[in-house]
């Protein structure tokens, strides 16, 4: 598993912070992304995306680690929101109640996969929810 480097979304959210995740999130893993959340900054209305186009598992360990990462974000003030989880990661994050918990979109423009690549997100579209949850209310 690796964790490419962060970068900023588009103008307009320049607290906004993006993680792209690779790899399985497991005993291996998990340790690797935890180093990389410990380094990112979490202040008060910011928001952290884990890109998730590029984990291909994600066990208990590492759905803990994303319940930890949440929850680190919320005590500071800001939140944090999945993206394009594979199907497998998607089922996981299902199965386990999370997707009713946090915000999970299929992609950066609503499309599964989309907007990626290392670059900054597009900003073609708003993100929009794979499903409703009390969190993704204005």
């Amino acid at each position: 598993m690796s964790a490419s480097r962060c970068h900023s979304p588009p103008p307009g959210s320049p607290r906004d912070r993006v993680l792209m995740v690779r790899g399985r999130l497991d005993l291996a893993g998990v340790p690797k992304l935890r180093e990389r959340l410990l380094h990112v900054s979490h202040s008060p209305g910011s928001r952290l995306t884990l890109d998730l186009s590029g984990v291909t598992s994600c066990d208990a360990l590492g759905l803990g680690l994303i319940v930890a990462a949440a929850r680190c974000a919320r005590y500071s003030g800001g939140d944090l929101c999945l993206v394009a989880p594979c199907p497998a990661v998607a089922q996981a994050l299902k199965a386990s109640g999370l997707s009713r918990m946090l915000p999970v979109f299929p992609g950066f423009d609503g499309q599964s996969g989309a907007g990626t690549g290392d670059g900054p997100l597009p900003g073609k579209s708003p993100l929009r929810p794979l499903s409703a949850h009390p969190l993704n209310r204005p």
